[in-house]
């Protein structure tokens, strides 16, 4: 089992901060959730230095319309199970969103190798 560390990023993807002016961490299964939380928010393409990373989601998700979910679903999976720490994920829910044209994660829960399992809440 390894020990899995980050600072704690907040909703909006902003750093966390004690009272103190320290950076909050996160240790565990709670890392694994916001590494797997960060990834699913990363796009295809985007970091310079690894233009395969992230999620396609222009290509296979967004503006594909109700009969790509299937294929979304596979994909968003997948992306969940190459995080390092993560065992099986043990409940899943997505649906489709007629305004945006793309999907969204309804519930998430992981297994991760601390026997702990993690809510993801993109």
């Amino acid at each position: 089992m390894s020990n899995y560390s980050s600072i704690a990023i907040r909703p909006h993807n902003d750093i966390d901060i004690d009272a103190g002016g320290n950076l909050v961490m996160v240790s565990d299964a709670e890392a694994i959730g916001q590494h797997i939380r960060q990834r699913l928010k990363f796009w295809n393409n985007e970091w310079f230095l690894d233009r395969g990373a992230g999620v396609d989601w222009l290509r296979h998700t967004l503006g594909q319309g109700r009969a790509a979910l299937p294929v979304a679903e596979a994909i968003i999976k997948r992306e969940i199970m190459k995080t390092p720490g993560v065992v099986e994920i043990t409940s899943f829910d997505i649906e489709y969103d007629n305004t945006s044209r793309g999907v969204h994660i309804r519930s998430c829960v992981v297994q991760t190798e601390f026997d702990q399992p993690v809510t993801i809440e993109v």
